[in-house]
């Protein structure tokens, strides 16, 4: 089956994820254990929930399953479907992916060594149709979109927060630590328990 037929059903797939209110953020067709797999990744706004994969799911079959679509019937009739959101690393699929995200961090493995790395952290700086450039702590580095094997964003939201110190166990004070109260403190105090 050509290139072509299979752009002519993405197309009509992403159409739909679009009139549903969701964005279509990819439409691949891979095996898995020798049987076809679509997988459709949304994305809203708000993020996206299990209910949002059924909705666009349930769409997405009846129009795959309708007998007069001409889409449909070049994908065939033996696949499965799945449908699922970006999650929080989201995927980099094209250059425009690349400029929306300007300034977040993303991983990028590549095909072949770029500066003696396949792997390459860093800020997207800037992106075009060939190339997107990353800000590394090793300095700028330009990435050929054709050698990209890979690429998501690095979601840093629930990273672990340093502790803070903490001067006092139990509730008592260390030996040697000073109790100082601003006068305005003590007052207010002095309020609150009356």
């Amino acid at each position: 089956m050509g290139n072509e037929i299979f752009n002519q059903a993405f197309l009509a797939i992403e159409k739909i994820v679009a009139e549903l209110g969701y964005e279509c953020v990819n439409v691949a067709l891979a095996s898995e254990d020798g049987r076809p797999v679509l997988r459709v990744m949304i994305d809203s706004i708000g993020g996206i929930n299990v209910k949002d994969c059924e909705t666009v799911s349930r769409t997405i079959s009846r129009f795959l399953d309708d007998p007069e679509s001409e889409e449909a019937e070049k994908l065939g009739d033996r696949y499965y479907l799945e449908v699922s959101s970006p999650g929080l690393e989201r995927p980099l699929f094209t250059s425009a992916d690349y400029e929306r995200f300007r300034g977040k961090e993303a991983r990028i493995k590549t095909r072949e060594l770029v500066d003696g790395r396949k792997t390459h952290i860093g800020l997207i700086a800037a992106s075009d149709n060939m190339i997107v450039t990353l800000d590394t702590e090793q300095g700028p580095r330009d990435l050929r979109l054709d050698n990209v094997a890979r690429a998501t964003l690095i979601f840093k939201g629930l990273e672990a927060q340093p502790k803070k110190a903490n001067n006092k166990q139990n509730g008592k004070r260390r030996k040697g630590e000073k109790v100082e109260k601003t006068i305005a403190q003590t007052v207010m105090d002095i309020e609150e328990e009356h």
